[in-house]
């Protein structure tokens, strides 16, 4: 059964050349009825390289997909195709966008058949004047770039020596619309004025025009003290009517619910543009390295990462790739034990071996060994495949449903710049309120199962959501098999079996009750697994060692600003005694925000506070006479 998807504006894109890349001889090949393409990627870059030698853009448009949601045919327009719904031009907007739609009848429709993608209906013909290709890329030129960073009352330019750079689509974006730029740029300053402590960033050109752009409130700075180990960072959603990419960063918090630490709007997805969003991220957030980055599986990612986040292991978020293995292997989607085998290599495996084994039967079993997509993906496959980065904290954050979708209900292409910075801090409102509440639900008696010490003292540790994680681990744990297979009388080693599962080794010390586990679930998700709690119960071991209660997942997780080794490391800098007073006072003001009776005593201990600082002052004073 086929269902139809009438969504004629799912994607604009810009068709123009503006990288000045070399074209090869497909790129300059007319669309033709029966040629076939390994993927829709493949499809989408041929038409829109045609379209850009043609000068025209191409817009994503009508799909048909099968009962099971995979893609049957997708249409490919003009721009110019159609006109705007009448009740969108009638709407009464602050700013009238210009009617840019003739009506055009140029397009190109694919068939997917037995995997292939295949043309299956072309249409030529425009009514409107195709752009002059000769125009377009002739400002295709080296650069140096400037980046003007704005925090507080203090704005610092510096320069950078540029690459070989295309200013082209720069002129095309900003220069297309200054009174939206100007607009976003004077919100942020508002914005400002009320939180002293927001920070933005912009990248600008050669020629001083906005390229690149970065913000992040007071708060964010704060939470990411806290948070701050394992940041993702999203890629995947486009701004439509100006073609960038709208990037959040986002983490975990202590409920294992989202946090947002900032935004960025990037014009490309190139290096360059990585690279000063990496250092302008560092640059906001006091320096401060996180510990884990996850991003979309992408090699100019990578290379940017190397550059600037030299702490950082580097990620390949699961939902990333599963949305990719959705768009490249669309047709193996609906056959029986693809997605079941696919997932276990990604995230079930419990060693190399069996990960080598399950992707060879994989490839073999749907005649995938040319694909040229998957064997991309296997070269990666240490950022991605759970087995490859056990022993890397990620927090949980690969059990997560899907990465957090700021603009899920906003229409793209009708959104001004700063539409959707208010867009992006409606959101991160609600989820601070969502983790007040979650706070004080934790203040409330958790439930306990049974008569455990070690239930107890988790229950009063942990947040609710964390607890919950560790209570199931320890009922599993009853029906756990153990054996002892080894001991010297200082360390042991036990094999343990659960029901339908595979046998885990850990490792114990007698001395300080360390241990180490097989599955590494303490190293990944900063939770000990179901096999630790049955070797410390096997040892009279009743409570959880202090080694093995991470604080970020504890109520106290934000009792006070941490200081870190990133702070040790600058223990001998004049400024980090100032940033550390800052994040502690800002901490303060924050979590007071909301209840007026907090804010009394913040302000009477302020008052204190200023009172014995002069009283010390004038100390210094008297003795320097």
């Amino acid at each position: 059964m086929l269902s139809s998807d009438s969504n004629e504006d799912e994607d604009e894109i810009q068709a123009t050349s503006v990288f000045g890349a070399s074209e090869s001889k497909d790129s300059c090949q007319k669309p033709e009825v029966g040629m076939e393409f390994s993927s829709e990627e493949e499809a989408y870059k041929f038409y829109t390289s045609y379209a850009n030698k043609i000068g025209f853009r191409t817009r994503k448009g009508k799909v048909q997909r099968l009962s099971n949601g995979t893609i049957r045919k997708r249409f490919l327009f003009c721009s110019k195709q159609g006109f705007r719904l009448k009740k969108q031009a009638d709407k009464i907007t602050k700013y009238k966008r210009k009617e840019t739609r003739t009506g055009c009848d140029a397009k190109i429709q694919f068939s997917v058949e037995n995997g292939k993608w295949v043309v299956s209906q072309f249409s030529q013909e425009h009514n409107h004047h195709l752009e002059d290709r000769r125009h377009i890329t002739r400002s295709c030129t080296k650069t140096s770039e400037a980046h003007l960073i704005h925090t507080g009352n203090n704005a610092q330019m510096a320069m950078d020596a540029g690459a070989p750079k295309c200013t082209e689509l720069c002129n095309m974006v900003w220069s297309t619309h200054p009174k939206e730029v100007q607009i976003l740029l004077n919100y942020l300053r508002r914005l400002q004025v009320e939180d002293l402590s927001l920070f933005y960033a912009v990248q600008l050109d050669s020629d001083n025009r906005l390229k690149n752009l970065f913000w992040r409130d007071g708060r964010s700075m704060v939470d990411y003290d806290y948070f701050g180990d394992v940041l993702i960072l999203d890629t995947t959603f486009r701004m439509d009517k100006y073609e960038m990419i709208c990037a959040p960063f986002w983490g975990l918090n202590h409920h294992r619910q989202y946090v947002m630490f900032g935004c960025a709007f990037l014009l490309d997805e190139s290096k360059e543009s990585f690279v000063w969003l990496f250092e302008t991220f560092l640059e906001a957030m006091g320096r401060k390295q996180p510990k884990t980055i996850v991003t979309d599986e992408n090699q100019v990612m990578v290379d940017a990462v190397k550059v600037v986040l030299l702490d950082a292991e580097h990620l390949f978020g699961v939902w990333f790739i599963r949305q990719k293995a959705l768009k490249h292997l669309s047709a193996f989607y609906s056959q029986p034990d693809f997605v079941n085998i696919f997932n276990e290599c990604v995230s079930y495996c419990q060693n190399e071996e069996e990960f080598e084994s399950k992707w060879d039967f994989l490839l073999k079993k749907f005649n995938l060994c040319e694909n040229a997509w998957l064997n991309n993906l296997y070269l990666s496959r240490e950022r991605w495949a759970n087995v490859f980065h056990k022993k890397t904290f990620s927090a949980g954050i690969r059990w997560c449903n899907d990465n957090v979708n700021v603009f899920q209900n906003s229409t793209s292409d009708t959104m001004d710049l700063s539409m959707f910075v208010h867009q992006y801090l409606k959101v991160v409102e609600t989820q601070r309120s969502a983790e007040l509440n979650e706070d004080m639900r934790c203040r409330e008696t958790t439930k306990v199962l049974s008569s455990s010490a070690m239930e107890k003292q988790a229950a009063n540790i942990y947040t609710r959501t964390i607890f919950k994680i560790f209570q199931e681990e320890l009922i599993t744990c009853l029906s756990v098999a153990i054996e002892e297979i080894a001991s010297d009388g200082t360390n042991a080693t036990f094999k343990l079996t659960e029901e339908g599962q595979k046998e885990s080794i850990v490792e114990f010390s007698c001395l300080d009750s360390n241990l180490a586990c097989s599955c590494r679930k303490y190293e990944s998700e900063g939770i000990l697994c179901v096999h630790a709690l049955k070797v410390l119960n096997a040892r009279n071991v009743f409570r959880i060692p202090d080694q093995y209660m991470l604080k970020r997942w504890t109520k106290c997780a934000k009792d006070s600003v941490p200081e870190d080794e990133h702070v040790q490391k600058l223990a001998g800098q004049k400024q980090q005694p100032m940033s550390l007073l800052l994040k502690k006072a800002l901490d303060v003001i924050y979590k007071t925000s909301a209840f007026e009776d907090c804010q009394k005593i913040a302000m009477h201990y302020l008052d204190e506070a200023s009172k014995k600082v002069e009283a010390a002052l004038r100390s210094k004073k008297h003795r320097s006479f």
